[in-house]
């Protein structure tokens, strides 16, 4: 076909809308918004759609990696950030140490996940964030004043809301470096 023979055609599911483009498995016309981008061209929406085999997720070995890592890492981390800022004091700059942290924690979970992107690693990798920030103070406080609500309640509310507030930043970070 020469391109002065190239005529344009109705999208399948906006009849009201021209287009000149086509499935590149079914050959149905379909306008932008119908459109899916694939490795091997444009396809519609129904021929886009991967089979279920063909969908990957995270296996059990690879839950069992990420959340070692996930509680590896940010014990490690969580005990260097409490030295650090038990050393240094209170400075501006623990918001990007947090989100360091959540960094670090999201990129451990990624790496020991097989380089899987999905919520489980999400997940996983905010989780590991939230023990960087919640075990270091806990375990200090059941260490100095024995096992007690008091010391639960003393270690958890400590730096206050600003504690709270870099945990939430850190957390964001490690969520969206795995999602």
């Amino acid at each position: 076909m020469t391109p002065a023979e190239v005529q344009p055609a109705r999208c399948a599911n906006h009849p009201d809308r021209e287009t000149m483009v086509r499935c590149s498995d079914c050959g149905k016309p379909i306008c932008p918004d119908c459109m899916v981008y694939s490795p091997v061209g444009i396809k519609c929406r129904a021929c886009a759609k991967l089979p279920k085999s063909a969908l990957i997720g995270l296996k059990r070995e690879g839950w069992v990696k990420a959340a070692a890592a996930a509680l590896g890492v940010g014990t490690a981390v969580g005990f260097a950030y409490y030295l650090f800022l038990a050393g240094m004091g209170f400075f501006f700059f623990v918001f990007f140490l947090g989100a360091g942290i959540g960094y670090l924690v999201g990129e451990a979970v990624f790496r020991a996940g097989g380089y899987y992107h999905g919520r489980e690693t999400a997940l996983l990798a905010v989780a590991g964030t939230v023990w960087a920030f919640v075990f270091p103070p806990l375990l200090a406080s059941l260490v100095r004043f024995g096992v007690s609500w008091d010391a639960v309640v003393f270690s958890l509310s400590g730096g206050a809301v600003t504690n709270w507030v870099v945990m939430a930043v850190a957390g964001y970070v490690a969520y969206q470096r795995n999602r």
